[in-house]
C-alpha cells in the first residue's frame, strides 16, 4: 500500500504554494522577522474590499481573532457562547480561555452548517454570542439565525473559516452577522499557512480590535523560521505527485531532527498554550503571502466552481445525486467549494476505496469537534448533537484545491469509485 502511494498520484486536502514565482519567494523571505505594518494593513484593506464595506483585523490564527472579539464584548465567566456540533477544537478552546462556556448546537443536515432551530434549543439567559458556521463552502441557512439573534439581542458571529467567496442572493457570506471570522491557514480557501481575520462593520468594535492587535506580540523569530521551513516543505511536497513522499520525510524529520510544530497546534486541547503569544500578530511574511493568494483568488474561484460542476455532472451519471446536499442545486446560492462533500450509507466502503489515492485522515467532520483526541474534555457531551454524530459516520470529502490537470485524475477516481 505504501509503495503504491509513493508511485502513484496521491491527494491530500492541502495544496502547497508551487505556483509562487522565485521573485515572490524572495520577497516573502525578506519579510521574515520584519514588523512591516504596511503589508499587514494593505492585506487587511484589500480583504475588506473583497468581502464588503466593513473592516478587517488580522491575527496569527483565526482562534486568536475570535478570542480578541470576545474580549471586546466583555465575554467571560458565567457567559455562554453557542458553537455548532461540527467545529474545530480551537473554537471551544478560545471560549474556555475567556472563562466563558462553549455550548454546542446540532447541525442542519442539509448544509452541514448551523441551524436556527437547533440553536434556539440551547439558548439560555447566559448566551452572549451565537457562532453561525458555513461549512465546506456551503452557506448555512443564515437568515433565520440572524432573526433569532436580533430578537434576543445576542451578538452573531459568522464563522466563515471554511467558506470564502460563496454568496447568498449575490451577497458574500460574512455580511449577515455582526462580525465574521475567516481563517487563512493552509487547510482553508485562502492558504497563507497560518492566520485568521475578523471582518466587522461596527467602528467602535473595530477600533477595540485594532488596539488588541497593536498590543499583541509578534511570533518569535525562531517560530517564524520554523513556519518558513514547513511552508517551503509544503511547496515542494504538498501536491499529488509528491504528497505520498511527504509522509515518509515528515516522519524521518521528527525522528532525526525532532522537528518542531509549525502549525500552532498547542491550542487543540482545552489547556491554553504558553509556547507562543496569544493573541499574536499575523507575521509580515505571511501577510505578503496572503496578498499573493488574494490576487489569484478569482482564478482559484473559477477553477473550484468548474470542478464542482464536474463533480455534480458525474454524480448524476453514477446515480449519486440523491446523496448530495440540496444547496448544491439552489439557484439563490453561489457556492465556491472548499471540499466536495456528501453523506453515503456505504461510507466505510467508499473511504476504503478512496484511501488508495486520498489521505482520508484529513476528512472533516467525521466526528464532533475535530483536531482533538477527546471532545468531552472541551465540553462536548456525546448524544447532545445526534445529527452531527450520525452525519460524521457517513460523510465523504473530496479535495477541490489542485490544478486542472490533477483534477482530471481526481474526477476519474471519483467515477471509478462510484461506477
Amino acid at each position: 500500500m505504501f509503495l503504491k502511494i509513493l508511485e502513484n498520484s496521491y491527494f491530500g486536502f492541502i495544496n502547497g504554494h508551487k505556483h509562487l514565482s522565485e521573485s515572490q519567494i524572495i520577497e516573502i523571505e525578506q519579510k521574515i522577522g520584519n514588523s512591516d505594518i504596511k503589508v499587514q494593513v494593505n492585506f487587511e484593506n484589500r480583504f475588506s474590499k473583497f468581502i464588503g464595506q466593513g473592516h478587517t483585523v488580522s491575527f496569527a490564527a483565526g482562534r486568536m481573532g475570535f478570542f480578541a472579539l470576545m474580549q471586546t464584548l466583555g465575554i467571560g465567566k458565567g457567559d455562554e457562547v453557542i458553537l455548532q456540533g461540527h467545529t474545530c477544537s480551537v473554537m471551544p478552546n478560545a471560549v474556555w480561555r475567556t472563562g466563558a462556556t462553549p455550548i454546542f448546537a446540532d447541525i442542519d443536515p442539509n448544509t452541514f452548517g448551523s441551524s436556527a432551530t437547533e440553536i434556539e434549543k440551547v439558548l439560555t439567559p447566559n448566551t452572549k454570542m451565537i457562532v453561525a458556521q458555513h461549512s465546506f463552502g456551503i452557506p448555512c441557512d443564515i437568515e433565520p439565525i440572524v432573526n433569532l439573534a436580533r430578537s434576543k439581542g445576542i451578538f452573531l458571529l459568522e464563522d466563515c473559516a471554511i467558506t470564502l467567496g460563496s454568496k447568498i442572493n449575490g451577497i458574500h457570506v460574512g455580511n449577515f452577522g455582526d462580525a465574521a471570522l475567516f481563517s487563512i491557514d493552509h487547510s482553508k480557501p485562502l492558504n497563507a499557512f497560518i492566520g485568521g481575520l475578523i471582518y466587522i462593520s461596527n467602528n467602535e468594535l473595530y477600533e477595540k480590535l485594532k488596539e488588541i492587535q497593536k498590543s499583541s506580540d509578534d511570533l518569535p523569530l525562531n517560530r517564524q523560521e520554523t513556519i518558513k521551513k514547513k511552508l517551503f516543505f509544503e511547496r515542494k511536497y504538498y501536491n499529488p505527485q509528491n504528497y505520498g513522499k511527504s509522509f515518509f520525510i515528515s516522519k524521518l524529520n521528527r525522528i532525526l531532527f525532532r522537528e518542531r510544530d509549525s502549525y500552532l497546534t498547542d491550542d487543540y486541547g482545552k489547556e491554553p498554550s504558553s509556547t507562543y503569544p496569544y493573541p499574536a500578530k499575523l507575521p509580515a511574511f505571511l501577510a505578503q503571502l496572503s496578498l499573493y493568494e488574494l490576487e489569484r483568488w478569482e482564478s482559484e474561484k473559477k477553477k473550484r466552481q468548474e470542478l464542482l460542476t464536474a463533480f455534480l455532472d458525474l454524480s448524476a451519471l453514477v446515480g449519486l445525486t440523491k446523496f448530495l446536499p440540496p444547496p448544491y442545486f439552489d439557484s439563490n446560492l453561489e457556492i465556491v467549494p472548499l471540499r466536495f462533500v456528501y453523506t453515503h450509507p456505504d461510507a466505510d466502503v467508499i473511504r476504503r476505496r478512496m484511501s488508495k489515492f486520498i489521505d482520508i485522515s484529513g476528512f472533516w467532520f467525521d466526528k464532533p469537534i475535530v483536531a482533538c483526541s477527546d471532545s468531552c474534555k472541551l465540553g462536548y457531551i456525546y448524544g447532545s448533537c445526534p445529527v452531527s454524530e450520525n452525519v460524521g459516520k457517513e460523510i465523504i470529502n473530496w479535495p477541490c484545491v489542485f490544478s486542472k490537470s490533477d483534477n482530471e485524475q481526481l474526477l476519474k477516481n471519483f467515477e471509478m469509485i462510484h461506477a
